[in-house]
């Protein structure tokens, strides 16, 4: 029987008992656990691909083949029993993958940030020694923000703050500390210890979180800090430091009389103007450009779902039922790569990706699961020919999709060592029983830019690097791919052994 040795990287055939050359590391923060096994995940079972990527792949390989191409035909080696697909399958993944663009579609018409402007003043009282501030702040119209540049009063009260504010560092996932380098970041800020808002305010603003996200239901929103930037300010492209329960972040301008620069999401370019607000998910990448002269401040908000949400917006409804129709009709089984990055321990979810989830467990003929994944991809194109690049073109492209969730970065960096040393039920060792058999299974997405983090360029994809700030010992300090996977419910009188895989397909081998 062919196995998986570890041994400095190589794959090679096993004779002995299984060897595992990872030290184990109990005193290693998750975060870099997790970036590890990354490097090693290949020693773990294949669960499918990611036509998605596929299909994007040849469209770019396709676009750069010569007009005439003669193409190199090679024996192509025996297929993997676990990757041939009977007409059913195929049937089954073209059919998938149309109503996947249907949800496509949907999700297309809703944006991962809104802005806008309060409607009323909103009370602020700082109490930090050397930024004293105790008054109502009015909402400036959109149309006098240029104006503001020569509010001298509001250009000195933002100087005053920012004399007085702390250093803002950033949060440096990789090597999980909190660091304080202006190359990164260039900042001050206030706690929220430190200042208070009103609670109307607060009522306020989960009212446009409600108004503007779906699923538009309860959350609560939390003070953070009011963040400060003066001349020279500035903070790379990051995401948002991810926290359980966290699904958006909430920023209300207190002052924008500053010049050039200035916060930026998808793009665009924000203001901090008085009541001028931006909302976004925390796994959104967003920056500030370097301020070429002056100050801007904003409060940053947390938002955060209540455990026990009842209400629902009008149009969170009348997406579900739209999402719904389509969910019931995709045949299972199937994969979908979530839009948000979650930590490990994620049980709830966020935006689109809470509606569709919540809509295919309520498809009464199935089972769904989440599970982190790592994915995988090659490819490779061109012609060999030395005089004629439309001689011997070739390409080629595949994905790989794999597990990762905690039983198998415990598996990968040494914590966890199997009793079994060819690896039967490796599944169920690593704490997924309901994985045991599943091969081949398709892994669609609705936008990969979004589903996937690359972590390198066309190998592997998942971990944020850079946030506000590090969680050294919190199991939800670095963003992952999530998927919703979808099963077949098992039939009438299946035991647990059966609904398990316990077959011994399922032996480690990759």
């Amino acid at each position: 029987m062919k196995r998986l040795t570890r041994k400095q990287g190589s794959t090679e055939e096993a004779t002995g008992p299984l060897t595992l050359v990872a030290p184990p590391h109990e005193d290693i923060p998750t975060a870099l656990r997790i970036m590890r096994a990354i490097e090693d995940v290949r020693y773990l079972p294949r669960l499918g691909d990611c036509p998605t990527k596929d299909a994007i792949q040849e469209k770019i390989m396709r676009s750069r083949e010569p007009r005439v191409v003669e193409y190199e035909y090679e024996d192509e080696p025996e297929e993997d029993n676990s990757r041939k697909r009977s007409p059913e399958d195929t049937k089954r993944r073209e059919h998938n993958a149309e109503l996947v663009e249907q949800l496509a579609s949907i999700r297309a018409k809703f944006r991962n940030y809104a802005t806008g402007y309060l409607d009323a003043p909103f009370h602020l009282r700082i109490t930090r020694p050397g930024c004293e501030f105790d008054d109502s702040i009015a909402p400036f119209p959109p149309e006098l923000r240029l104006s503001s540049r020569c509010n001298e009063t509001l250009q000195a009260l933002l100087k005053k703050w920012f004399e007085g504010a702390a250093v803002s560092g950033y949060g440096d996932v990789q090597e999980q500390v909190t660091k304080v380098d202006e190359e990164v970041r260039a900042a001050r800020e206030i706690p929220s210890s430190e200042f208070e808002v009103e609670p109307e305010l607060l009522r306020r603003i989960e009212q446009i979180w409600c108004e503007h996200f779906v699923p538009g239901s309860d959350v609560r929103a939390e003070p953070y800090k009011i963040h400060l930037y003066g001349p020279g300010g500035h903070f790379q492209s990051h995401r948002d430091t991810p926290q359980r329960g966290l699904v958006g972040t909430f920023l209300l301008g207190l002052g924008d009389p500053s010049w050039g620069g200035g916060f930026v999401i998808d793009g665009q370019s924000m203001g901090a103007g008085p009541g001028e607000w931006c909302a976004f998910y925390p796994d959104v990448p967003h920056e500030v450009h370097r301020l070429y002269n002056g100050y801007r401040a904003s409060i940053a908000f947390k938002i955060f779902r209540k455990p026990s949400a009842t209400g629902e917006a009008a149009k969170t409804r009348e997406v579900r039922a739209q999402v719904l129709e389509i969910v019931k009709k995709l045949e299972a089984p199937y994969a979908i790569l979530l839009e948000h990055k979650y930590g490990l321990s994620t049980q709830q979810f966020s935006g689109f990706d809470a509606i569709m989830t919540e809509c295919a467990r309520s498809v009464p003929s199935v089972r769904t699961y989440h599970i982190p994944v790592v994915v995988t991809s090659y490819a490779s194109w061109g012609s060999h020919h030395p005089n004629n690049s439309s001689k011997d073109w070739h390409m080629g492209c595949s994905t790989n999709v794999f597990p990762f969730a905690r039983g198998y970065i415990d598996y990968l960096t040494g914590h966890r060592v199997p009793s079994d040393p060819y690896l039967r039920r490796f599944h169920t060792f690593c704490g997924c029983p309901w994985l045991e058999g599943v091969r081949d299974l398709p892994f669609f997405s609705l936008d990969l830019s979004l589903s996937t983090l690359p972590i390198r360029e066309n190998e592997r994809e998942t971990c944020n690097l850079l946030g506000n700030e590090a969680q050294e010992w919190e199991e939800d300090s670095v963003y992952l791919s999530f998927a919703l996977i979808v099963l077949l419910a098992p039939a009438p009188g299946t035991s647990n052994d059966d609904l398990d895989g316990s077959d011994g397909d399922s032996d480690g081998d990759s």
